[in-house]
């Protein structure tokens, strides 16, 4: 078999059948029943009955007669998701922090004791691989956002360097790691592409499974998931085994980095990929865990950055940001210069505390540099200037005189969040953002809060259409809306309502994880440092911040209350061993008329079924909605054998009798409360059927259990209801 459907020979022993004298004469169906047939023996039960040799054959047949037949697209393994599909990821799929001269890095180092792992950063795309307790793989993620990706599955299981099975473990494993195009490959896609990383990014979304492979794609395994291990560089050892090919590393100790860093970097041109700079990390994965990691990054480990363009320029002013936490920093104007092709007048002096180290001041002769090739930066002094650059007493932004400007660490701050109106706008921008409030840009914040309309998010619900009317472009619809979108955001889930709070590490992936957890507000406020900072990815430092910040925010929190409610979390589905729809699958596609997609998903997972991203092989039902076209995922169904339901079907199989109810399951029916949310699902729907399904609901119910009958050894019958 070719690449892009085989594996390693399995290890039985067996005898090899010989393809028939007549097989050139096969018809295009019959080409295409022999070829799923020997991918499901080779890949689902790893017992091969012809060569590889003769599979190629076969294949290579098809092609010449049926160049489009879809059958070609459905061999290989049998994973889930379509390219594009959403999928959530099972822990966040973190940033790195970075930085950009020894001395930051050596300060990182600090954090933790024990040696240090270092490897390439690889300009590519980070890519997230899920095998099952059998070892099988099964899905293949983007990192998306860091919470959710998208399936990229079709197109990097083919791939030279992406085992389709590895050893079971009996538990889930996650290989995370890089996919990238050699710039040996890439020689050969300039035309088509600007650079290795696009060419990658361009192949991965293609809705085929051959084109990553025929582009030569590469993929750099740098850690496992779901396995035990002391150290960071026996995870990698272990992917070698497994047959991956891991990231390069070195094992250092805190004086070697820098020498290491410079080393590798020399080799730059030699390198069949390119590179953006080095990654350290803790080698030891206690010292990992213990630190813990923001929203944004893990602590545990940094990006050693590429230096890029610099020049020589005068630092002629420096004007002062701030951020939602009031955090006020320092953005020095420069006269103007060109890097990396671009003319360059502003440049991030990032806090105070650089101000300081760096002993800046107006009129100096500096050198910038643009940060990996994007951010303007200021790498050193070549001469001081004639006028010291002092910390503002007052905030530039409010001048409160009350309320002077404080210094803590690095960090220079405004401590007047309630009137500060660029700060009372940032925070209301990301109240607005979190909770997708609409129709409040920029401009307009900024508008309310010079007005005195809006200084706190609680101004955001006692808002009237009086109150607004009459100002400049508002007018009657446009207040109407302002409110009417407020409205949606009176009741919050617990995890949107702790992110739009805006607490220092505590993000959308903290918030969740912070939700699932402790489930209540009410415990939430209560819970101690140590208690939030033994859950995953959180450590001491984060649970510090977040504690601190409920505190500081208590007052607010207790009036926001009064006009909003925050939804508990619910408590993951511990699901009982006689669950009806245990050990079954849905896949809803299509257009759904009585509900909800994600409503008829949670309908049946509480019955006890899984509810996959895609269709394959081990699917139980594909539910296609009544209104709406059916797509791709029809047509493999129809190839694998899969049962195909109308969404009509779908609900009549949930309020069927008790002698007609005849469906795949293992057990029937037991639990009271399962009883309840079917008849739920059944109440729902009978509302909404016409005079004309009601009436023709016996014979759809005959149509299903025939089609039920089909599924030979696994008829049981399930009562959904009394």
């Amino acid at each position: 078999m070719s690449k892009s459907t085989t594996l390693p020979p399995s290890p039985s022993v067996l005898i090899l059948q010989d393809l028939p004298n007549n097989w050139l004469n096969w018809s295009e169906e019959r080409l295409e029943s022999e070829l799923l047939e020997h991918n499901r023996r080779y890949w689902d039960e790893n017992c091969a009955v012809i060569s590889d040799y003769d599979y190629d054959r076969l294949l290579e047949r098809l092609r010449e007669l049926a160049p489009t037949s879809k059958v070609l697209d459905l061999l290989g393994p049998q994973v889930i998701g379509e390219v594009g599909e959403t999928v959530l990821h099972a822990a966040p799929m973190l940033s790195l922090e970075k930085c950009y001269n020894e001395d930051d890095l050596l300060k990182w180092s600090q954090k933790f004791e024990g040696p240090i792992i270092m490897s390439p950063k690889i300009d590519g795309l980070a890519c997230s691989l899920r095998y099952n307790p059998e070892g099988k793989l099964y899905l293949a993620a983007t990192r998306g956002d860091g919470s959710q990706g998208e399936s990229i599955t079709p197109n990097v299981a083919p791939m030279d360097s992406v085992p389709q099975s590895i050893p079971a473990q009996g538990v889930e494993v996650e290989v995370r790691g890089e996919v990238y195009m050699p710039l040996s490959a890439f020689a050969h896609q300039t035309e088509r592409f600007s650079n290795p990383r696009n060419a990658a990014a361009g192949t991965l979304k293609r809705k085929t499974q051959r084109t990553a492979a025929e582009v030569g794609l590469k993929f750099f395994a740098y850690d496992l998931f779901g396995i035990d291990r002391a150290h960071a560089s026996q995870r990698l050892e272990l992917a070698r085994e497994w047959g991956f090919e891991p990231v390069p590393f070195q094992v250092l100790e805190r004086g070697e980095m820098q020498a290491a860093y410079e080393s590798y970097v020399a080799q730059r041109d030699d390198l069949d990929y390119e590179i953006d700079g080095v990654v350290y990390r803790t080698e030891s994965s206690k010292e990992y865990e213990r630190l813990g990691a923001t929203s944004h990054h893990p602590r545990g480990a940094i990006a050693y950055k590429l230096q890029g363009d610099s020049a020589k320029t005068k630092l002629i002013d420096v004007e002062w940001g701030i951020s939602r936490n009031g955090i006020l920093t320092p953005v020095g104007i420069i006269e103007p210069v060109r890097l990396s092709g671009a003319m360059v007048s502003r440049i991030t002096l990032h806090h105070w505390g650089m101000v300081q180290a760096k002993q800046l001041s107006l009129g100096a002769e500096v050198i910038v540099m643009r940060r990996g090739g994007v951010i303007p930066h200021l790498e050193n002094v070549v001469k001081p200037g004639p006028a010291p650059i002092c910390a503002p007493i007052h905030c530039p932004h409010c001048s409160e005189p009350n309320s002077p400007t404080r210094i803590e660490g690095d960090l220079l701050y405004c401590d007047a969040p309630s009137i500060c109106e660029p700060q009372v706008a940032a925070i209301l921008r990301h109240w607005v953002s979190v909770t997708k409030i609409e129709g409040f840009g920029s401009v307009w914040l900024e508008t309310l809060t010079n007005k005195g309309i809006l200084n706190t998010p609680i101004d955001l619900y006692t808002l009237t259409v009086d109150a607004v009317i009459d100002l400049d472009g508002v007018g009657q619809g446009r207040a109407q809306n302002w409110l009417d979108s407020i409205h949606q955001a009176r009741t919050l889930p617990l995890a949107t309502f702790l992110c739009a709070l805006g607490v220092q590490d505590l993000g959308k992936s903290a918030s969740h994880a912070l939700a699932q957890h402790f489930l209540s507000l009410d415990i939430i406020r209560k819970a101690d440092a140590e208690s939030i900072a033994a859950l995953d990815n959180f450590g001491d430092l984060t649970a510090q911040h977040i504690i601190s910040g409920l505190k500081v925010r208590s007052a607010l929190i207790d009036d926001l209350l009064g006009h909003i409610d925050v939804q508990d979390a619910e408590a993951p589905i511990v699901l009982a061993d006689d669950a009806p729809l245990k050990n079954q699958s849905f896949v809803f596609t299509g257009t759904l008329v009585a509900m909800k997609r994600s409503e008829a998903q949670a309908k049946v997972q509480a019955l006890g079924a899984d509810t996959p991203t895609g269709v394959s092989a081990k699917l139980t039902y594909l539910v296609i909605g009544d209104s709406g076209k059916a797509g791709s995922k029809k047509t493999k169904a129809e190839k694998l054998g899969i049962t195909i339901l109308s969404e009509t079907e779908f609900i009549e199989l949930l309020h069927a009798p008790d002698d007609q109810a005849v469906v795949d399951a293992d057990v029937a029916i037991k639990s009271e409360t399962m009883t309840d949310v079917a008849s739920e699902f059944a109440s729902t729907r009978a509302i909404q059927m016409t005079q004309a399904e009601s009436e023709n609901q016996g014979a759809a119910e005959t149509q299903l259990k025939a089609k039920s009958d089909t599924q030979v050894n696994k008829q049981v019958q399930l009562k959904l209801f009394d």
